[in-house]
C-alpha cells in the first residue's frame, strides 16, 4: 500500500516514532506488524525492507511505528529512516500477524517487554484506552537504562499494574534492577493456570524466556510471542 510520511517524534532517548498518512484506510488490529519498503542508494547488506511492528492504534487516523537508532553502527535502512523528509511517498505492506489480544476479555494478561518491543503493547493499550475498554494486565517492561522508557504516561493513565525493570540503573533508582528471567518473570506475575503471558522483544530474550516458562510450568498455549529480529539485547 502507498503511504506517505508525515513526521517523527522523540519517544525516549535515541527512540522516534515515525507517522505515515495512508492513502487509503486500513483496518488492522492492535499488535499487528508491516514491512516498510525504503530504498536506498547504497544499501547495506542489511537491505531495503524491515519488518515493523505498529505502534499505532486502530483508533489512530495514521499509522506508526517506533524504532532505536544505534548512532554509526545503525544500518543504511535506519540512517534513512531517521533522516527522512515530510510528504516523502513510500510503500507498506498490509497489516499482519497474530500477536494480538485475546478476544475473551475475562483473561488475565502479563505483557513481558524488552526495549522496543514494547511497541505491540503500546498499540494493544492504545486501542483499549481509546475504545474506553478494561482489561487485566500487568505489564512488566524491562528496559537496560532508564532513558530508555517510552510510553509510560500511557501506560500509567490507562491504570495497568506497571513493573519496570531498568538493568543498569541510576544510583538514584529504587525500582526493580538487574536482568529478567523466566523465574523472575513468574515472581513478579505468578501464574494461575488462567494468565495469559505476552512475550515481545529481542529474538534471543523471547526464545530463552519461553524456554525458561515453559521448564516452570508454564503451558505452551498461554505463552504468545513477537520477536524483534537484528536486536541482541533491550
Amino acid at each position: 500500500m502507498n503511504v506517505i510520511f508525515n513526521h517523527s517524534e522523540d519517544v525516549a532517548e535515541n527512540i522516534k516514532t515515525f507517522w505515515f498518512r495512508p492513502e487509503k484506510p486500513v483496518r488492522y488490529t492492535a499488535g499487528q506488524f508491516i514491512e516498510l519498503y525504503l530504498p536506498q542508494a547504497n544499501a547495506d547488506n542489511r537491505g531495503q525492507r524491515r519488518w515493523f511492528t505498529l505502534s499505532s492504534s486502530p483508533t489512530d487516523p495514521m499509522l506508526s511505528i517506533t524504532t532505536k537508532f544505534a548512532g554509526d553502527t545503525s544500518s543504511t535502512f535506519k540512517k534513512t529512516l531517521f533522516s527522512l523528509k515530510a510528504d516523502t511517498p513510500l510503500m507498506m505492506a498490509e497489516p499482519m500477524g497474530d500477536f494480538v489480544l485475546p478476544k475473551d476479555p475475562s483473561i488475565p494478561l502479563v505483557f513481558i517487554a524488552g526495549g522496543i518491543g514494547v511497541t505491540p503493547m503500546h498499540s494493544m493499550i492504545k486501542y483499549l484506552h481509546d475504545s474506553k475498554l478494561t482489561r487485566d494486565i500487568h505489564l512488566i517492561y524491562a528496559v537496560t537504562h532508564l532513558m530508555e522508557l517510552a510510553f509510560v504516561p500511557l501506560f500509567e493513565e490507562f491504570g495497568l499494574t506497571l513493573t519496570i525493570v531498568v538493568k543498569d540503573p541510576p544510583p538514584s533508582y529504587t525500582g526493580e534492577s538487574g536482568s529478567l528471567d523466566g523465574a523472575r518473570i513468574l515472581k513478579l506475575a505468578p501464574d494461575d493456570d488462567k494468565k495469559m503471558y505476552y512475550l515481545s522483544g529481542p529474538e534471543p530474550m523471547v526464545e530463552a524466556f519461553t524456554k525458561d516458562m515453559k521448564h516452570l510450568g508454564v503451558n505452551k498455549h498461554r505463552i504468545v510471542t513477537d520477536y524483534f529480529p537484528g536486536y541482541q539485547q533491550f
